[in-house]
């Protein structure tokens, strides 16, 4: 009986022992991995879209305005004659570039 007993409690001493060293822990089994900070997530990043003015023929000019070669003229008549060079488009008229004695003039014709 006295084997028995002594066999019994080497059983349980070897049982219990990784119990007792703190090697079997009832949280360690359970413990999480520590877990990486984490950034918040970046807002979406916008793409740059140039704005895009619409096609319009070249010679397109708003119904309420005179066009290229009325401006023309009428730069000839507040210049007195000459030889017209360019019409250009401005903001509410035309610039028109007139030669006349030798002399290149710019001459300003409102639209309307």
């Amino acid at each position: 009986m006295r084997k028995h007993l002594a066999t019994l409690g080497l059983l349980l001493t070897l049982a219990l022992q990784p119990a007792l060293a703190g090697g079997w822990s009832h949280r360690e089994e359970h413990r999480e991995p520590p877990r990486p900070q984490q950034r918040p997530p970046e807002p979406p990043r916008q793409m740059y879209v140039p704005r895009q003015e619409p096609m319009r023929p070249q010679n397109w000019a708003p119904q309420n305005r005179m066009s290229t070669g009325q401006a023309a003229q009428r730069a000839q008549q507040m210049n007195g004659g000459g030889r017209v060079l360019a019409v250009d488009p401005s903001e509410s008229g035309y610039r028109v570039r007139v030669l006349k004695d030798g002399e290149v003039r710019s001459v300003y014709v409102p639209g309307q």
